[in-house]
């Protein structure tokens, strides 16, 4: 848990705000955000800005399409794929992959369609079952969980990072 004066020091001596127990973003317009709200909309952190302007770009994945189970079956044989070159060929990675399609399957058809949500789903579900898994995977819940997020940014033709796994 980090210290309310730790905080301080990582964020300077911006006016920070206690919302619930936690500590609010700085109120400041040196922090150009965007802010989630319980609605999915996004607003800007600070009254200044426009909706877009100087924060990070929502990820759309209209480029996927509406077929989800083709594209979670790519992302299954990707899973799989991945993990078979990362380690060693498995049965237990197209159970993963395959896990991990159902999960986002059920994720899109219910409406869902930012990464970190179905990321957090995907993580869920197979942490939910990883006494399946654990024997034989050398990887836990959130890696899986965090190759979907990078896969899906990928796919969907949105910029990735120099830190992002490469997608198999």
């Amino acid at each position: 848990m980090v210290k309310l004066s730790t905080l301080s020091f990582l964020v300077g001596s911006a006016a920070m705000q206690r919302c619930r127990g936690f500590v609010a973003a700085p109120q400041s317009s040196s922090f150009p955000t965007r802010i989630p709200h319980p609605d999915r909309s996004v607003h800007a952190a600070d009254g200044d800005n426009d909706a877009g302007a100087g924060g990070v770009e929502a990820v759309s994945l209209a480029a996927l399409g509406d077929d989800h189970e083709a594209v979670g079956e790519m992302m299954a044989k990707s899973v799989a794929a991945w993990l078979d070159e990362e380690w060693m060929p498995q049965e237990i990675h197209l159970k993963m992959g395959t896990s991990v399609k159902n999960t986002y399957v059920t994720c899109r058809s219910k409406g869902m369609d930012e990464v970190a949500e179905i990321m957090t789903e995907v993580t869920d579900e197979l942490y939910a079952s990883w006494s399946e898994y654990n024997a034989d995977a050398f990887v836990n819940a959130w890696d899986v969980g965090n190759y979907v997020a990078d896969y899906l940014i990928a796919k969907s033709g949105s910029e990735t990072c120099g830190c992002s796994t490469k997608i198999v």
